[in-house]
């Protein structure tokens, strides 16, 4: 890639576009977007478990502003990452309205490849404006639900599912909205084996503040695009972002915060998209 295009890319994405400049040329070094390697340790973890690979994708945010191609391009260097399991923390399009990008972004998603499956939850936008004043979801996301589990992925709302890794279980719980109002973790993770190791998936990173109780080795999620107010380690209580990327650790559970794949288009100085490498270990 020629420096001139990286800076052209580094630009439309520091702008909120995302084009497939930002995914030219990784042997460089000249990528705008960041491919982070992250150690989870989870106390308990079975010896099958240690080490194995879980890519996390989030806010795609399919639109006008992020294109299909720059999309197909990261989905094709997460493919090179060999993964044992790829999740996707939501926001897949940017209300889209007419649904012109729904199956846009479920053809995409279906290109995803993993040893033990793609496994997905629900971001606000994926519900559409009825996400904001609360009306009835509709066919369109119907059309992106049963669109995704077509294509093999077992998208997960307020619904846990148990996978077989080499031999060991581990589960994975994912969660609806807490801002589409349509979270609801009594229900999630009523089928959940206290005894095993569980990884919770969900959109908005607040969320974890209501889960202290229930059963989860970690929690992944994306949602801030890794923008932090200058206010937000005083000003928490008036509802700036307090876990706004990387790692967390919150009563007890490990919380990764991804900063997304998309842009919502707005002219604010977002940092790099991300792809993460999360590397399970154990911890006594």
């Amino acid at each position: 890639m020629s420096r001139r295009r990286f800076l052209g890319g580094k630009a439309a994405g520091k702008l909120g576009f995302c084009t497939a400049w930002a995914v030219d040329d990784h042997d460089s070094g000249r990528e705008w977007i960041e491919t982070v390697d992250v150690s989870m340790p989870v106390s308990g973890l079975a010896d099958e478990l240690c080490g194995k690979r879980i890519i996390h994708v989030s806010d795609l945010h399919c639109s006008r502003t992020v294109s299909p191609r720059y999309l197909e391009k990261c989905f094709e260097r997460v493919n090179q990452l060999n993964a044992d399991i790829v999740v996707l923390t939501g926001d897949y399009i940017t209300h889209d309205f007419n649904g012109n990008y729904r199956q846009i972004a479920v053809d995409l998603i279906g290109k995803l490849k993993s040893r033990f499956g793609v496994y997905a939850c629900l971001g606000n936008h994926d519900y559409g404006i009825g996400s904001i004043i609360r009306s009835r979801r509709g066919d369109l996301l119907e059309h992106l639900t049963e669109g995704m589990r077509d294509k093999g992925v077992k998208l997960l709302r307020n619904e846990s599912v148990q996978v077989d890794v080499d031999g060991k279980e581990l589960w994975f719980v994912g969660l609806g909205d807490l801002w589409a109002d349509d979270f609801n973790p009594d229900k999630a993770y009523s089928g959940v084996d206290n005894s095993q190791t569980a990884i919770t998936l969900v959109h908005n990173p607040k969320s974890v503040k209501h889960l202290k109780h229930y059963h989860s080795h970690a929690v992944m999620s994306g949602h801030t695009h890794g923008v932090q107010h200058p206010l937000a380690k005083t000003c928490g209580a008036l509802g700036k972002p307090k876990y706004h990327a990387g790692m967390y650790e919150v009563d007890g559970k490990k919380l990764y915060v991804n900063r997304g794949l998309g842009r919502l288009g707005q002219i604010v100085c977002s940092p790099r998209p991300e792809i993460t490498v999360v590397t399970l270990s154990s911890r006594a």
